[in-house]
């Protein structure tokens, strides 16, 4: 025992000893690196107050100056405090005079670039830094590296003695440690075997019985005042912690898997409000947390998509509503263009029937002319000559009468075909021309028609009076010879004009063709929109069937209801007959 001790003395003097050098040694390497770290502190504050004074040159707003000189003045006492503090460490670490005196002008120079610079005078300020503080800083700059790039070494030949101080420290107390437990060992063997080897078995034995879960079984030596007592003693604490951890376990268990078990049973079922209540421990609680923020992000996600969903499904039936009245519109279009296009067919031939009839007239009016030559020749034939030039001007009366009916059924026509084309816009400007133009051809052929029926009035006048005057009918038969040159020029015009509005009429009749082919195919592209817009709503309805299923802490979106577009009738044009009096028109 006397030499155990006597060597645990001595190994506690090496010890200390070791650790006395090991101490200094990491003394004198921290105090060098602090050197080395003011000595960089300072180079970076020389350079920074170099950018302030630079901007206090070059910046001409006073109070982003003001600013700057605030700065260039805080860090000017900050490099004056830390110059100061390194010269108490120069002569130590061999820091040169040159080092300080270098310092000391930049500093100085600085402080007259700033003055020059707060005077006003730029030139001047950037002149003195170029010409001043730049050679007393890189002076100072390859000083300060030349120093720390010493003291860089003589730290790292300092951490190296105090690793080997400490390397021989170790092996000098693996030594005395060694010697200290041989000499140990002998005594304390048998005490160890008899009084802790054994317990301590029959300890490990109960700690394996307590690993495998058997908490029921005695813990041995807890009555003992010793170490193995104490132990002992824990392990009984020990145990019965942990047989209220397993039994808290348990509980947790059951606990966590009911709350999981009705969260996921609600999501299953739709009901994204469901939240886990209950009171877990960690880790689980953490896997509540997580459980309770999906569900809140799942509630607003299906939530987002409800609000969608009912905007889908109003915009899909708004779609089909506003696409099944454009098609019945289209149809009714189709169908009144058609309606128009036949009755410009019916009028069309009429014209043309027209036109024949008045070169007939014309050519009728050729050989009554050459009648009423013959007829000077012959006094006795010219009572019966008058009177088939008194019924042939009845029917040319007629025929007139016939000519005006159709020039005013014409001008109408043209006239409800522009009002059509104004309707129809941009588009309808062509056509509204050409109705332009065939209104004004047949109210040329009205005009001419009442000149021509005013004229057949006066030669019937005079037939009549003729008859009377057999002594007076050379003169009567050149002044009808006249007026039937007249009439046939009128007819030849009236027949020209007649077929230049059947072929009006013809170009009219081909516009409204080819208007109603195109509204045709209008019609099959609206259906063709149509049927697409009901499959958006039935989509839609399917979608809003689909999420309908899951439940929300929200009202349900209001449906909107779709009004149907009221349709404008536009009524069509009244058909007259082509018989009518409109002598008046």
């Amino acid at each position: 025992m006397l030499v155990s001790m006597l060597l645990l003395a001595i190994l506690s003097a090496v010890t200390l000893q070791t650790e006395g050098r090991v101490a200094r040694a990491n003394q004198d390497a921290a105090h060098a690196e602090a050197v080395m770290l003011r000595l960089a502190e300072l180079r970076s504050l020389s350079r920074s107050l170099q950018r302030d004074a630079l901007n206090l040159v070059i910046e001409s707003d006073p109070a982003e100056r003001k600013v700057i000189q605030g700065k260039f003045d805080t860090r000017l006492g900050k490099f004056a405090d830390q110059l100061g503090t390194l010269q108490g460490d120069a002569a130590r670490y061999a820091i040169t005079p040159a080092y300080f005196t270098s310092q000391a002008r930049v500093r100085r120079e600085l402080t007259e670039v700033g003055r020059l610079a707060g005077a006003g005078d730029r030139a001047a300020g950037l002149s003195h830094f170029r010409q001043r503080v730049r050679p007393a800083e890189r002076l100072a700059s390859r000083i300060a590296d030349t120093r720390i790039d010493a003291l860089t070494d003589e730290v790292k030949a300092l951490h190296v003695r105090a690793d080997t101080v400490a390397e021989q420290g170790r092996w000098i107390l693996i030594g005395a440690t060694l010697l200290l437990a041989i000499a140990g060992l002998a005594t304390g063997l048998y005490m160890a075997l008899r009084t802790v080897v054994r317990p301590l078995h029959e300890l490990r034995q109960a700690m394996g019985l307590l690993a495998e879960g058997q908490t029921g079984r005695a813990i041995p030596h807890a009555e003992r005042e010793d170490e193995v007592g104490e132990m002992a003693r824990s392990m009984v604490a020990f145990r019965d912690q942990l047989a209220r951890a397993e039994a808290e376990k348990t509980a947790q268990t059951q606990l966590i898997v009911a709350s999981i078990g009705q969260g996921l049973s609600a999501l299953a079922k739709g009901d994204l409000t469901a939240r886990i209540d209950a009171r877990l421990d960690e880790p689980f609680a953490r896997l509540k947390n997580d459980f309770n923020t999906a569900m809140a992000a799942l509630h607003a996600t299906m939530a987002r998509v409800v609000g969608a969903t009912s905007g889908v499904r109003a915009g899909a039936m708004d779609i089909r509503q506003a696409s099944d009245d454009l098609s019945q519109r289209t149809e009714q279009q189709a169908a009144s263009l058609e309606e128009t296009a036949a009755a410009m067919d019916e009028i069309t031939a009429t014209v043309r029937h027209a036109a024949t009839g008045a070169s007939d007239a014309a050519l009728a009016l050729e050989q009554t002319r050459a009648d009423a030559r013959d007829g000077g020749a012959v006094v006795v034939r010219a009572r019966a000559a008058m009177v088939d030039i008194e019924r042939a001007s009845s029917e040319i009366e007629e025929i007139i009468g016939v000519i005006d009916g159709i020039a005013f059924q014409t001008n109408l026509l043209a006239l409800n075909a522009g009002v059509e084309a104004a309707r129809a816009g941009e588009a309808g400007r062509g056509f509204a021309v050409v109705a332009s133009e065939v209104r004004a051809l047949a109210q040329r052929s009205a005009d001419a028609a009442r000149d021509v029926k005013q004229r057949v009035l006066a030669s019937a006048s005079g037939v009549q009076n003729g008859v009377a005057l057999v002594g007076e009918t050379g003169v009567a038969l050149e002044k009808i010879n006249e007026g039937m040159g007249r009439l046939g020029t009128l007819m030849t015009g009236i027949a020209n004009d007649a077929n230049r509005q059947a072929k009006g009429l013809g170009e009219v009749n081909t516009s409204l063709s080819q208007m109603d082919m195109v509204t045709q195919q209008n019609a099959a592209m609206v259906e063709q929109a149509t049927a697409a817009a009901r499959s958006l709503a039935e989509e839609a309805e399917q979608l809003s069937q689909a999420v309908e299923r899951f439940v929300l802490d929200m009202p349900p979106a209001p449906l909107r209801v779709v009004e149907s577009v009221k349709e404008r009738v536009v009524p069509l044009p009244v058909r007259r007959a082509a018989n009518e009096d409109w002598s008046a028109f």
